[in-house]
C-alpha cells in the first residue's frame, strides 16, 4: 500500500453540499411564510387518518365562517 506524507483535502463537493442545505432550508422557509393558514393546518398532519379529519375540519368550516351576515350589517 502506497503512503504519502500530505493530507488528502477534503472533496470538493463540500462547500457545495453546503449550498444545496442552505438552499433546501431557505426553500422550507419560503414555503412555511407563503402558506395560509389552512395550508399550514394540513401540513401539520402527522399521518393519513389525521389529514382525513383535518379535511373534514375545514370542510364544515368555522362556526361564523359561513354564518348569515347579520341583518343591521
Amino acid at each position: 500500500m502506497q503512503r504519502t506524507d500530505t493530507l488528502i483535502a477534503h472533496p470538493p463537493f463540500a462547500a457545495a453540499a453546503r449550498g444545496a442545505r442552505w438552499a433546501t432550508w431557505l426553500r422550507r422557509v419560503w414555503e412555511d411564510l407563503t402558506l395560509d393558514a389552512d395550508e399550514r393546518f394540513l401540513r401539520g398532519a402527522s399521518d393519513l387518518a389525521d389529514m382525513e379529519v383535518r379535511l373534514r375540519r375545514l370542510e364544515r368550516g368555522r362556526a361564523n365562517r359561513f354564518a348569515p351576515l347579520h341583518p343591521d350589517v
